[in-house]
């Protein structure tokens, strides 16, 4: 009986415990299986978010367990791969040696203070800067990715890091192909790495683009291309070149791709398009400032009763009292075997409360300020 590499792969997933393979065994399995077949993938990150692996994680048709088991034969990525440490490093090393692998690098490489703003792994007990890594595992690939506008062009690392990154094309002073997005499309990443597996490298704009993603404007398929102009945001169904939408200047096939597995885009949640497929990426500002008059407005008065303050009492001239002695309490007897008889305290007289409004903490005239 004859199965399937995937079948073969996924029986040995699920059995896998069962027979006591551990993962990193279950791994060197597949590793074993797919090099008969398909060229070696070495994913190497650099200054960025990581956000392109995870779309890449998102990848829906098809999905990312079987484009690893049945198109890919990643040997190194430094999220996905079950191998670790030593090992890990082990593999890629062996793949770069062996050479015809396919290269795909995640953000961009930073070249300042002796490109030492990102180190990849240790070898020989030296730290490996990722542009050494780049190097290396560049010279002995058949095809080279770059995945991600921080790989491909710089993105915003480039645009504001102290670590003078640059875009892998620049770097290698080479042409690449690249993939950009912030973050990439998964199917652009799966159907370029997939071309090349299948012999057929994608055709190449002037940036480097594959045309099947990148041919169109965002602005040419639009849905809302045509329809009045959105004033304000929040208006479903405007354009919103107006509010600084990037689309009319913009590559990219979003519009009718979609995102998360075909469920929506940036436009269709009312958020613009902002040109992040573009060499200029981050082009700031990222919306055009709305005219909103911000001019303090008068506050309105607040009308309040006034109290009436009290009478003040002029003071006479008086004769001086004459002191009147006050009545010693009689003694009470105690009675033999008792306590004395207690006279009960008089009951207080409470103090009516006024309620008067007060203004601004001040007390209002007129009103004790025990109240």
């Amino acid at each position: 009986m004859q199965i399937s590499r995937r079948a073969f792969v996924k029986y040995a997933s699920v059995s896998a415990a069962a027979v006591g393979l551990s993962s990193m065994q279950l791994r060197r399995a597949e590793q074993a299986i797919a090099a008969a077949s398909t060229p070696p993938v070495v994913w190497l990150s650099g200054s960025g978010c990581t956000g392109c692996s995870i779309s890449l994680l998102n990848a829906v048709n098809p999905t990312i367990d079987e484009v690893l088991t049945s198109s890919i034969s990643l040997r190194y990525h430094p999220n996905l791969m079950a191998a670790a440490g030593e090992l890990a490093v082990t593999s890629a090393l062996s793949t770069a040696q062996a050479g015809g692998h396919i290269l795909v690098v995640e953000g961009a490489i930073p070249t300042g203070a002796s490109a030492g703003y990102c180190y990849v792994w240790d070898e020989g007990g030296r730290s490996v800067t990722l542009a050494d890594a780049v190097t290396q595992m560049a010279a002995t690939a058949s095809q080279i990715i770059a995945v991600g506008t921080c790989a491909a062009y710089g993105g915003i690392p480039g645009a504001y890091a102290p670590a003078q990154v640059r875009g892998l094309s620049s770097y290698l002073g080479r042409p690449v192909i690249a993939i950009p997005g912030c973050p990439a499309h998964p199917s652009w990443v799966v159907g370029a790495i997939v071309q090349l597996l299948a012999g057929t490298p994608p055709t190449l704009d002037s940036y480097g683009r594959p045309t099947d993603y990148f041919r169109r404007s965002v602005h040419d398929q639009c849905p809302r291309r045509g329809t009045e102009e959105a004033k304000v945001f929040g208006v479903s169904g405007h354009c919103m070149k107006e509010l600084g939408c990037k689309g009319p200047e913009t590559k990219g096939d979003c519009p009718v791709r979609l995102w998360n597995g075909g469920q929506s885009w940036c436009v269709a949640v009312n958020g613009l398009c902002i040109g992040c497929t573009e060499p200029t990426f981050p082009k700031f500002p990222l919306h055009k400032a709305l005219a909103v008059d911000r001019s303090t407005p008068t506050p309105t008065p607040i009308r309040t009763a006034t109290a009436t303050p009290r009478a003040t009492r002029t003071p006479t001239a008086t004769s001086t009292p004459t002191a009147t002695a006050t009545p010693s309490p009689t003694a009470t007897q105690t009675p033999r075997g008792g306590n004395p008889e207690r006279t009960p305290r008089p009951t207080k007289t409470p103090r009516s409360r006024i309620a008067v409004p007060v203004i601004a903490g001040d007390v209002a005239p007129g009103v004790d300020s025990d109240y």
